[in-house]
């Protein structure tokens, strides 16, 4: 792996020279390349360690140098001086900038269609995200995130001083000591408890949920619909075991290919079928997707990389 940590000893490097002049954007792109890889955490450590020792190097006195500079130089000495003192400014900022890092910067967690996550906070909560999920974070107020969209399972560690709240939308969903579940797609967000309470507060007002307890609404907090769901069955897809209550058989072919990557597409008036039960997916489409339209009373057919299926009786296999 000789390749990849040259690659990334010259990008600590270049890292090292934005870093002089960067901004709160610039400081947060930096850190979430640092995240990104423990190689390139490694790099930096690297690169900082070996510009301490040259700071350490004393440099001759700039107006001493400015009276020398029309005397004869050995070959090569202008270099090492110039070279050196761009070293030496390295060395400065490398020492500084771990410091300098805003604690207020703003970063993202995503995943791609068919990955998962699992991420820490600094507070020790722990979320789960599905497949096709963005969380967007901030390092100085770790107690608040807000779900742009996808599907997460938060594990939330209680403070009764500094409850933690998930935005979703216009919508705030403040912990009252609890593990739920908040899936975001289609201008919808749904939320359902495990254990303890949430406060669902769409539009300044507030309702209690409580284990077992589902609250669905569009982003702004409007037609929010209450119903009730086993709290095992909570976080299911982790297992693959997804519930539907009367939501469109559009939304759930959307939620299968966020968790598994696996394209679905309904034909004619199917999309908008309510569908209420519990599916267990394996993750095998080749299995998965037959099974899920004879249970709802569809033919299927595999077309141009995606499935393909249609209400009974429309020509499709």
């Amino acid at each position: 792996m000789q390749v990849e940590t040259a690659d990334a000893i010259e990008t600590a490097i270049a890292w090292q020279l934005r870093l002089a002049d960067a901004d709160a954007d610039v400081w947060a792109e930096f850190v979430g390349w640092l995240e990104a890889s423990p190689a390139h955490a490694a790099a930096y450590d690297r690169v900082a360690m070996a510009d301490r020792l040259l700071a350490e190097v004393r440099f001759p006195d700039p107006a001493i140098q400015a009276e020398n500079d029309n005397a004869p130089a050995p070959r090569g000495t202008r270099w090492w001086i110039g070279g050196g003192a761009v070293a030496a400014a390295a060395a400065v900022a490398l020492a500084v900038a771990p410091s300098l890092v805003p604690r207020s910067a703003i970063y993202q967690v995503a995943t791609r269609n068919g990955e998962r996550q699992s991420i820490v906070l600094d507070d020790g909560t722990r979320i789960e995200l599905s497949g096709g999920t963005q969380l967007t974070l901030d390092r100085a107020t770790p107690r608040v995130a807000t779900l742009d969209r996808g599907e997460a399972l938060f594990h939330v560690r209680h403070d009764q001083a500094r409850p933690f709240t998930l935005r979703v939308g216009a919508v705030a969903v403040r912990d009252l000591g609890t593990v739920f579940n908040v899936a975001h797609a289609q201008g919808r967000m749904t939320v359902s408890v495990a254990e303890g309470s949430v406060a669902f507060q769409p539009q300044g007002t507030a309702v209690t949920l409580r284990p077992g307890d589902a609250l669905s609404a569009r982003d702004d907090g409007s037609d929010s619909r209450q119903s009730r769901v086993a709290p095992a069955l909570v976080g299911g897809w982790r297992a693959g075991r997804l519930s539907f209550a009367g939501q469109p058989l559009g939304e759930v072919a959307s939620e299968i290919k966020r968790l598994y990557g696996t394209k679905i597409a309904l034909q004619g008036s199917l999309s908008e079928r309510p569908f209420t039960g519990v599916v267990h997916f394996s993750g095998a489409a080749d299995r998965d997707v037959p099974r899920l339209a004879e249970l709802i009373g569809a033919t299927w057919r595999r077309e141009s990389g995606q499935w393909i299926l249609a209400e009974q009786g429309s020509g499709a296999r």
